[in-house]
């Protein structure tokens, strides 16, 4: 293989920058020439203006710089039209005009589909996991997890000081629609009293109960961390909530933290705020910890490639770098339940 493609597409992640630049170095010390595709598959459907808006040709001094940079310098984007079979024939078709016999996708459920998609048409195409979520389970992590969930306990800290000036209790949203590792992992770094996530059902009262005997004990502040998407997992339905509570106006199919925070301190009687930490969680600088899985994974993507190996996504279990079939690596869930009852254990309040 003497030529390849890389792409970042979907959210972006701290740590994106520095996997593109372990694949264009590890690219050129294999003799191969590297294709940068801006904005995800959309450049790969080259549909812009000017070829310089969808794809970019890379060497070493164009990665030189930004190992430690967040977001991504080939930009990010999804491209719902990527999901139809004529698109994904075009985006082959481009690739193979441009000479290029291999892909690296960096990103993560919807990147992998798109991947897998390529590799179908006969494009060797190999998955760099990067996700802030850290949803897929076929790897202990991914790339970006660490940075949002190190974003996410600074901030929690900062909460907690005016949480105990205040003798306040703070419900915390973070990131995590299907997934609720960072929640997870935020509540138990922090020493958060509960975190509330998409995986383990929950009540809205029970969590005002558990607050007034935070109180009754003596805390002066408490943490409950909750991932947006919590509120499908929630045993109340709606309609009960807005029955028990008139005040409450609930918009929409789920519950907001701000109307959550409102119930809980209507049950525990004790004061409670909401902060949505939001895409706070998705920027800044990536840790030292992201930096070197990315540019490890990167680095093995076009290990693969030079191979002649496509069809896989690269990981890591323990210390050692994994490689799995990529149609395999979207399914399964990543949910530990010690970790879970471990949060529970360590935020004792006594009933």
């Amino acid at each position: 293989m003497k030529r390849i493609g890389v792409l970042t597409s979907g959210g972006d992640a701290p740590g994106m920058n520095a996997a593109i630049r372990a694949v264009v170095r590890t690219a050129l010390m294999n003799g191969m020439s590297v294709v940068g595709f801006k904005r995800g598959y959309n450049g790969m459907l080259m549909r812009s203006l000017s070829t310089a808006d969808d794809y970019i040709e890379m060497n070493a001094r164009s990665v030189s710089g930004i190992i430690h940079k967040g977001g991504t310098g080939l930009m990010t984007a999804r491209c719902l039209e990527f999901l139809k079979p004529e698109f994904q024939k075009q985006a082959v078709r481009n690739a193979r005009a441009l000479d290029i016999e291999g892909m690296v996708c960096i990103g993560g459920n919807g990147t992998f589909k798109g991947a897998e998609a390529l590799n179908s048409l006969g494009l060797p195409t190999i998955g760099v996991p990067a996700t802030i979520d850290n949803d897929l389970a076929y790897t202990d992590f991914t790339i970006g997890f660490d940075t949002a969930l190190n974003t996410a306990v600074e901030a929690v800290n900062r909460i907690r000081d005016t949480g105990d000036a205040h003798e306040r209790a703070s419900i915390v949203t973070v990131m995590g629609r299907d997934c609720g590792d960072l929640a997870l992992y935020t509540a138990l770094a922090c020493g958060a009293e509960a975190a509330i996530i998409p995986e383990v059902k929950w009540s809205v009262e029970k969590l005002g109960d558990m607050v007034h005997r935070g109180v009754v004990s003596g805390k002066r502040s408490m943490i409950l961390v909750f991932a947006e998407g919590a509120s499908r997992s929630m045993i109340e339905s709606l309609d009960e909530l807005e029955a028990r509570y008139p005040k409450l106006h609930i918009f929409g199919d789920k519950i907001l933290s701000d109307q959550l925070a409102e119930i809980v301190e209507e049950v525990s009687g004790h004061e409670t705020r909401a902060t949505v930490l939001g895409y706070t969680q998705r920027g800044g600088s990536p840790t030292a910890n992201d930096r070197i899985l990315a540019t490890r994974t990167g680095a093995y993507a076009v290990k693969l490639l030079s191979q002649d190996i496509g069809g896989r996504a690269v990981g890591v279990k323990g210390s050692s770098l994994i490689d799995v079939p990529i149609g395999d690596c979207m399914k399964g869930s990543t949910f530990d339940s010690d970790l879970y009852e471990l949060v529970g254990v360590t935020g004792y309040i006594k009933k």
